[in-house]
């Protein structure tokens, strides 16, 4: 009897250690949410589902331990204005970082002004901000109309006015996804690029994801210290 006594006297002090160790224990990390919002360069036209720039972006973070889910919120032939309009429904409460790419159809396919479109971007941005959620903004492709450049430190002097107090508050801003592979047909689903027909190929995706990586891993990182 006695030995049963301390038996169970024994089993209740493991107990009892395991629970402090538990209560000890920082809570586990709950998956990050990110959407990636914008036109058909999000979306993915002409490739599967599989293959587009969130599915990809996704699986790399996966491959390198992130716990993440990437929503894909694209829409072919989307402006900053639908952005805009659908921005809420689009981003639902509890995402944590969203990568916009937004602002060729303004300009190439609606011929909707320069400074109307930079005005809906920036109105985009802002919003996404006041949420608290962490941004990777592609610049416009009518920056990169040489394929070379598109930092926002190449765009003209306004609109690297405009977006500085976005910059300072530590929303990152990349070249437009056709950065230095815009003429390349092998990249493109299309074998002939006009208008807005530069649709990437999974091998183009590849290399937008690639460029990509470090700077989404970076946000990564500021969610986690929240």
């Amino acid at each position: 009897m006695r030995r049963s006594s301390s038996t169970l006297r024994l089993a209740h002090a493991l107990l009892l250690a395991c629970l402090a160790l538990v209560a000890l224990a920082p809570p586990a990390m709950a998956e990050i949410k990110m959407v990636a919002l914008g036109d058909s360069g999000i979306y993915g036209e002409g490739v599967g589902r599989n293959d587009t720039y969130p599915a990809k972006l996704e699986r790399a973070l996966r491959a390198r331990g992130y716990d993440v889910s990437v929503t894909n919120a694209g829409s072919s032939g989307d402006t900053t204005q639908g952005v805009l309009n659908r921005l809420d429904a689009a981003v639902p409460q509890g995402t944590q970082i969203v990568v916009l790419s937004v602002g060729v159809n303004d300009v190439v396919q609606f011929g909707i002004d320069g400074k109307t479109m930079f005005t809906n971007l920036g109105a985009t941005i802002r919003r996404l901000r006041q949420r608290g959620i962490e941004e990777l903004v592609f610049l416009p492709i009518t920056f990169d109309k040489s394929a070379f450049k598109g930092e926002l430190a190449d765009a003209p002097q306004p609109v690297q006015d405009a977006f500085a107090g976005a910059v300072k508050a530590g929303v990152l801003f990349t070249p437009s996804m056709q950065w230095k592979i815009r003429d390349d047909p092998r990249l493109h689903v299309e074998q002939v690029q006009k208008g807005t027909m530069w649709h990437l190929t999974p091998a183009g995706y590849d290399m937008v994801v690639a460029r990509t990586l470090p700077l989404v891993a970076e946000l990564i990182g500021r969610v986690k210290k929240r």
